[in-house]
């Protein structure tokens, strides 16, 4: 069994695509964005909250004591979080620096592994440093660089996605 596979060309493909979208508008926006972004994380926690809060009062079959304290929970966490956003502008960079350096060992292995072709593979490990370097940079400080980091982030977006559009169309196996 593998231990991961390389994704098809398609998928290869709209995830260089979403990145340089995701990157233009970080790099042009990157204080509206964090902005938008942590206002957002905190209003979905709080919904979500409220959602499992009176969960018992539309489904009479889950009125599970943990339901109801895990959305009492929720609520408080998002009314916090909107009223401290710095805290939740941390807890995202520490989300991003994880998912970073996840991705990033996944890129690498697959860059030593797979079968695509000899020409490709060392991007996949560029891409896989790079993901790394972000983790590690997002690591040291999460709240003292997240505004720079959105900035860092939509670059990186951007270079990713250009170097997987090129995995994806210039070297990607043609099918038999």
């Amino acid at each position: 069994m593998e231990v991961a596979v390389l994704p098809s060309k398609n998928s290869i493909l709209l995830r260089a695509l979403v990145n340089i979208v995701l990157g233009a508008i970080l790099v042009i926006w990157p204080g509206i964005t964090l902005v938008v972004l942590v206002y957002a994380v905190a209003i979905n926690i709080l919904l979500m909250g409220l959602v499992g809060l009176f969960e018992p009062a539309f489904n009479k079959k889950s009125g599970s004591f943990l339901t109801v304290l895990l959305g009492l929970l929720g609520v408080v966490a998002g009314i916090y979080l909107i009223a401290k956003p710095n805290i939740a502008a941390e807890l995202i960079a520490l989300i991003i620096a994880i998912w970073a350096l996840l991705f990033g060992m996944v890129d690498i292995y697959l860059g030593f592994t797979s079968k695509v072709s000899d020409n490709s593979n060392w991007l996949m490990i560029i891409i896989g440093i790079l993901s790394v370097l972000l983790g590690v940079f997002v690591l040291a400080n999460p709240l003292g660089t997240i505004l720079s980091i959105v900035f860092v982030i939509g670059w990186y977006a951007i270079i990713v996605g250009f170097v997987l559009g090129c995995v994806g169309l210039l070297f990607y196996p043609k099918s038999n």
